[in-house]
């Protein structure tokens, strides 16, 4: 077992200061939280200009409306990181679609304490397993309104490519209209990080979250939760022979019951479809 080493014990060999240690650590958080609340910013005015805006004028917003002072490419360093780009420029570059080191810097968690509240504002995403007798594992894709806890699009797939993912996503923006902004939150799983998948958001004024490069599961509790409701309440309980089957079951868990009847203590104990009837209602 390797010996433990206390902060000071290893300050003294660097010959480096405990409180200077310290002092660098506290720094290096506020500035992460710092720029969290930057790129948080960048999205906000974006999604208010509808995503015609580059990098120069949405700084000149961050300046002068909402008193930031930030420097063209700064923001325009943000903007790349995040995918988001003015919907009257150039296409989007291509990316390589496996982790390197350049892609790691892509990598930042948008969700990680901003305030969610409205529709249409955050989808997380996921794949799970779902196993069958006859036609062995198939996969589960599923877009989720973080506001409102609905399921907003879902497909099973005989496949898990980026293709399959991006009908699904088709699929729920075909229905739900969403404006520039939105954030695809996911893990970092290939097919989110994939130049087709990353393409297609730009392309439509949306921005990619990942979990963090070290996260925890915390990172995307709600899609935890629905893939947990999902399995306990209806997948364990039956023997799914094949596709047609478990499509079947899936479609009346989803449709039938998880979005129009299931509450949640999140929504103040309604389902997801009433609680965005009455948020409607409420706007």
């Amino acid at each position: 077992m390797a010996p433990e080493y206390t902060v000071t014990t290893i300050c003294a060999v660097l010959e480096v200061s405990v409180s200077s240690y310290y002092y660098w650590l506290r720094s290096g958080r506020k500035q992460e939280e710092k720029t969290l609340r930057l790129y948080q910013k960048i999205i906000e005015v974006y999604a208010e200009v509808k995503g015609i805006y580059g990098a120069p004028r949405i700084c000149v917003i961050l300046r002068e409306d909402k008193g930031i002072d930030v420097s063209v490419p700064t923001v325009s360093r943000a903007m790349h990181r995040l995918g988001l780009r003015s919907i009257v420029s150039e296409a989007f570059p291509q990316k390589k679609t496996w982790l390197n080191e350049e892609e790691k810097l892509l990598i930042v968690n948008l969700i990680r304490g901003l305030k969610i509240s409205r529709l249409n504002q955050v989808w997380t995403t996921d794949i799970t397993y779902i196993r069958t007798v006859h036609d062995g594992n198939l996969y589960l894709i599923t877009f989720l309104d973080l506001f409102s806890r609905r399921i907003v699009a879902w497909g099973l797939r005989r496949r898990q490519t980026a293709a399959d993912v991006l009908d699904v996503l088709k699929i729920a923006v075909k229905s739900r209209r969403p404006g520039p902004g939105l954030i695809i939150h996911s893990d970092k799983g290939s097919q989110m990080r994939s130049a087709l998948f990353r393409e297609y958001l730009s392309r439509h004024g949306m921005a990619a979250s990942y979990t963090s490069l070290d996260h925890s599961c915390d990172e995307n509790p709600a899609q935890e939760s629905f893939h947990a409701s999902l399995k306990k309440e209806c997948i364990y309980q039956r023997r799914l022979l094949d596709y047609a089957d478990a499509y079947e079951v899936i479609r009346g868990y989803i449709d039938g019951f998880y979005n129009s009847k299931r509450i949640h203590s999140a929504l103040s104990y309604r389902s997801p479809l009433t609680f965005e009837a009455s948020y409607s209602n409420f706007e």
